[in-house]
């Protein structure tokens, strides 16, 4: 990623996960932008802020005047595009962190943090064939994040 202007000792990721939450407390509200939307930061130090809403919250008002310093910063336009980059890293870690899916019959896959919930969610969607769902066609596994999917078995 390029220079960010990053005015924290926390690594990029982290400073823009915090400046994502940051934008979700500004439109939801603190409570549920920590229920729904709460930061995951890849410093272990930092993930313990993330345990309980009191310490969040502090962390928060500590530290959330450096975000609107930084908009000023790399101007709003820019923090608009690092913020969207942002967005989508994160959720393609998410993905690439999931190491169960589906493979439905129009070739796309679904993935799971878990055998049980992939399970599950097949069978669901077998048992609704012909209702306009995706149908699955193979149970999926990787052996690390991001690694190459193989075929556990059919559906």
């Amino acid at each position: 990623m390029a220079d960010i202007q990053n005015p924290t000792p926390w690594s990029d990721y982290d400073f823009l996960e915090f400046e994502c939450f940051v934008s979700k407390v500004g439109t939801e509200g603190f409570s549920y932008a920590a229920e729904h939307y709460g930061p995951k930061f890849e410093n272990a130090e930092l993930q313990k802020v993330t345990d309980n809403l009191g310490t969040l919250r502090a962390f928060y008002r500590e530290h959330h005047s450096k975000i609107d310093a930084w908009y000023e910063t790399v101007s709003g336009e820019r923090a608009c595009d690092l913020h969207n980059d942002h967005v989508d890293e994160a959720r393609k870690r998410k993905e690439d962190a999931r190491l169960f899916g589906i493979r439905c019959t129009d070739g796309y896959v679904i993935t799971y943090a878990s055998a049980a919930a992939r399970d599950r969610d097949a069978q669901h969607l077998l048992d609704n064939r012909g209702k306009g769902w995706r149908e699955p066609a193979a149970m999926l596994r990787r052996l690390a994040p991001g690694g190459e999917w193989t075929e556990e078995r059919a559906a």
